[in-house]
């Protein structure tokens, strides 16, 4: 998953370590102010705020301006506050010392809530937990770097997406231009869904890119 990490104090390296090892392309910043601004520029799939104090105001906004899932940790916090905490937007609150496979547990198991209820328009499905889709009821496996494509395809559906974006989204944004390398993958991709029966699902527009049909 694409995450944004936002603490207002120490970055917890471990916690960064740990996240990118399980595979998540992971943006830090430790400006607080800075959340909105980065949570509206860039598309990301969870918003994980690391805070000393109640971040509930911080919750609403970030709730308001991106639709992603809104992970909070805290070094303390009673019945009252965690309940505050999810009125205000947020999807699940931690309170340090945090267990890093429950939350990565919790981040899978909303994330696959999301998916299952999300089907993309064409008719396909994306499946988070299986990194899958389904297809004319046929699930058809991806491997992680053709899923992250289709499913950024899936969130911008019939909207025509250029190559450069498709390898920010699935390389990384510091990742060496090799377009060819993003032909490569969408090719793949095409011709697995083309065997699940959706030839037309993905189609490819000379000079600018491919869409997603609708």
């Amino acid at each position: 998953m694409r995450l944004l990490y936002v603490t207002d104090g120490r970055i917890d390296a471990y916690l960064l370590k740990a996240l990118k090892e399980a595979g998540h392309m992971v943006e830090a910043i430790d400006q607080p102010i800075d959340a909105v601004e980065a949570a509206s520029a860039s598309e990301h799939q969870a918003i994980i705020l690391d805070w000393s104090s109640a971040p509930l105001a911080a919750i609403a906004a970030l709730a308001a301006a991106a639709g992603a899932l809104i992970l909070v940790i805290v070094p303390a916090a009673d019945e009252a506050f965690r309940t505050a905490v999810l009125l205000a937007g947020a999807d699940a609150c931690f309170v340090r010392p945090v267990a890093f496979m429950e939350l990565e547990a919790r981040l899978d198991a909303l994330a696959r809530l999301i998916q299952r209820r999300r089907a993309a328009p064409g008719g396909v499905e994306m499946l988070e937990a299986e990194r899958a889709v389904r297809l004319a009821g046929r699930v058809i496996a991806l491997s992680p770097r053709e899923f992250r494509v289709m499913a950024y395809l899936a969130q911008h559906a019939g909207e025509v997406v250029g190559l450069d974006r498709l390898q920010q989204q699935a390389w990384g944004e510091d990742a060496e231009p090799r377009l060819d390398l993003v032909r490569a993958c969408v090719a793949r991709l095409r011709r697995k869904l083309e065997t699940g029966g959706g030839a037309e699902a993905l189609r490819a527009v000379a000079g600018h890119g491919y869409v997603l049909q609708t």
